[in-house]
């Protein structure tokens, strides 16, 4: 239990320092904000049934600045299934761009690695959240920067709040189904988004946003096969990691630990149960942090601290019936997408080892998948600069899609040797933001 407990814990999300934030957004956080509420009689719902809907009550912006090539935006709520198939509801978000092509949609899974609803990209992209000091996230809002690259395409982007009212960062199924019922909402959304329901959707995601894509992929053909999926591109991450937490503890990232134990308990309580159990009265206040606070706070609070000695003894309760369980459940019922995938990966990454990439692959391969995987070797790059670099190579490749070159059927690997952003991609940007990009993807060759 101890060798496989986190399998994304090494996923870490894309984080830079740009450039200085706007004061703090005033808007009500979702937990505060009615929009948010569960309806009490959400069963009667058909998955992906949009219950209500609304212009985002702030600007959409990255870093204090709206995306250039964005016209207008959405909110939906929608309902979805969580772990178990009980009815819960969260929120999409649609950017539609200028001169739209409404009938091509990329489903962008963002790396939120949190475990509130406060915490949520619905709200994350709003003007002024950013600066919020708990639940303020850069990584958020970069990602959103990146995402220009499609809106510049003229493709709407939606994005699901994958984690649901409750902040459960890693129940696998639950995130699965928001994504997917999701594009069910939003293509019944034209009456005031504009878009085809007859689009072409495409699914992208990295780091943590790349294993929640290649859940809703496999989840697609059993849950949704009514749904016209061209393929997904996963870049730095996949569900196979399997990471050591003795590895991770005492580290930068140690805040992952207590991350993905209160995610899971927010979808299973008995594991809350656990927790409680175990966890040393004095280490509660500190352990229960990220119910507060959201991604970049967590990794500076948690940076180096000993997680596993907050707990009497992690041995007993890493082996705890209901830990080993929950563990279990999360990783059934999936099986291999027969949906193009395009996987991307730095081989230098040292988040994500390439050789798990590579035996996922290896997988995929020999259970019938339709992949390419592409292994960039360049020295470089690590997990998060490959995050910047790697975001144009997903463009292209759902450019292809959408154009209609169809992968080959089959499994192929090709070597790429990027070792800096593409320059046509920085042209979609000011030049202060294509600097500081730059500036940003070489700062952070040498690791997270």
């Amino acid at each position: 239990m101890t060798r496989t407990f986190l399998r994304v814990l090494a996923y870490l999300a894309i984080s830079t320092a740009l450039y200085a934030t706007p004061s703090a957004s005033s808007q009500l956080p979702p937990s505060k904000d009615p929009f948010y509420a569960v309806p009490d009689d959400i069963e009667k719902f058909a998955p992906g049934e949009i219950l209500r809907h609304r212009q985002p009550p702030d600007v959409i912006s990255a870093f204090g600045s709206p995306p250039s090539n964005l016209q207008r935006s959405h909110q939906i709520l929608y309902r979805t299934n969580d772990d178990e198939g009980n009815a819960t509801a969260t929120v999409v978000t649609v950017l539609v761009p200028n001169k739209p092509d409404l009938s091509k949609v990329v489903s962008y899974q963002v790396a939120e690695d949190a475990v509130t609803i406060d915490c949520a990209p619905s709200h994350g992209f709003l003007f002024g959240t950013g600066n919020d000091p708990l639940l303020g996230s850069r990584t958020l809002q970069t990602q959103l920067l990146l995402l220009q690259g499609a809106l510049e395409e003229g493709w709407v982007v939606i994005v699901a709040d994958y984690e649901g009212p409750k902040g459960a960062f890693y129940a696998t199924k639950l995130a699965g189904h928001a994504v997917l019922d999701g594009i069910r909402a939003v293509i019944q959304s034209a009456q005031y988004t504009g878009v085809a329901s007859n689009s072409q959707v495409a699914l992208c995601g990295y780091s943590a946003g790349a294993a929640v894509t290649q859940w809703a992929a496999e989840l697609q053909s059993t849950y949704a096969p009514e749904l016209k999926i061209a393929g997904a591109a996963l870049g730095g991450g996949c569900n196979s990691i399997s990471v050591p937490v003795s590895k991770v503890n005492k580290e930068r990232v140690a805040g992952f630990i207590p991350v993905i134990l209160l995610g899971l308990a927010a979808q299973y309580p008995e594991v809350g149960e656990v927790i409680e159990k175990h966890l040393k009265p004095s280490a509660k206040e500190d352990f229960y942090r990220p119910l507060h606070q959201c991604l970049d706070a967590n990794i500076a609070f948690f940076n180096g601290r000993d997680i596993i000695g907050m707990f009497d003894d992690w041995v007993r309760f890493s082996s705890e019936p209901a830990i080993i369980k929950v563990f279990a459940q999360s990783n059934q019922g999936r099986q291999i997408s027969q949906i193009p995938m395009f996987f991307h990966a730095a081989v230098q990454d040292e988040a994500v080892p390439i050789a798990q990439m590579d035996k996922m692959v290896i997988d995929y391969c020999a259970k019938g998948g339709n992949v390419l995987y592409r292994r960039d070797i360049a020295t470089n790059l690590r997990h998060t600069s490959y995050g910047i670099v790697g975001t144009p190579i997903a463009m292209d490749w759902i450019r292809g899609l959408f154009n209609g070159n169809l992968p080959k059927p089959g499994c192929s690997t090709i070597t790429g040797t990027t070792s800096e952003i593409d320059p046509e991609f920085l042209k979609i940007f000011p030049k202060t933001i294509a600097d500081a990009l730059v500036a940003s993807s070489k700062k952070l060759g040498g690791g997270v």
